[in-house]
């Protein structure tokens, strides 16, 4: 071999790039930026649509920590009546009041009327009820689902904490919710995860 071929061959070996990779330099996958789902999440109570009960017109909710079905049930109620329960608890609505949103500005809903109810839970069972989990929902007669009013004039206030053994709790909820749409409603009060919702049908007055 000539000295210029046997140059030429060590220069299209260099040029080649045929030396071996260093060890350890394969290529490794990258890590996703995605967090990993919190399993914390889904602790607020969420809307049970596997609820077949023709007593409970709106599902239960699912609480953190609770599975299984209510164990103590109530008949529902006409709504000037009471909700019992066998272990001492009652529902009722106390007091219902009608009024026009007043407020104006982003997000107002000046004139709208709404009906404004207070509900009152007796808690004679020998435990602590959480109410911090309380959901109430106001159906019209068509089944459809009144939209909450938060309005300063309407005053409303959610239940909230623990209702001790032999105490009551009362709360005021005021929903979206026409003259022409008061005779025939269902109040739904879903409470707690123990107890079945209490269900109230009639009219506002």
């Amino acid at each position: 071999m000539s000295i210029a071929a046997l140059a030429l061959c060590v220069s299209l070996v260099a040029c080649s790039g045929g030396a071996e990779p260093p060890s350890g330099a394969e290529p490794t996958a990258t890590t996703s930026s995605t967090p990993a789902p919190d399993p914390t999440a889904g602790s607020s109570p969420s809307a049970n649509s596997g609820s077949s009960d023709p007593d409970s017109p709106v599902a239960k909710i699912e609480r953190a920590g609770q599975s299984t079905a209510p164990t103590v049930k109530a008949e529902p109620a006409d709504t000037s009546g009471d909700v019992s329960y066998s272990d001492g608890v009652t529902v009722r609505i106390d007091d219902v009041s009608f009024g026009k949103e007043t407020a104006q500005g982003p997000g107002s809903f000046p004139d709208r009327e709404y009906a404004r109810l207070t509900i009152t839970i007796d808690n004679g069972s020998s435990d602590a009820i959480d109410l911090g989990t309380s959901v109430l929902t106001l159906l019209d007669a068509d089944g459809a689902t009144a939209v909450r009013v938060y309005a300063a004039e309407a005053e409303v206030t959610d239940f909230s904490g623990v209702l001790a053994a032999g105490d009551s709790a009362t709360a005021t909820y005021a929903y979206a919710l026409p003259a022409a749409a008061r005779d025939a409603v269902t109040v739904v009060v879903d409470f707690d995860g123990d107890h079945s919702s209490a269900v109230f049908r009639g009219g506002l007055d």
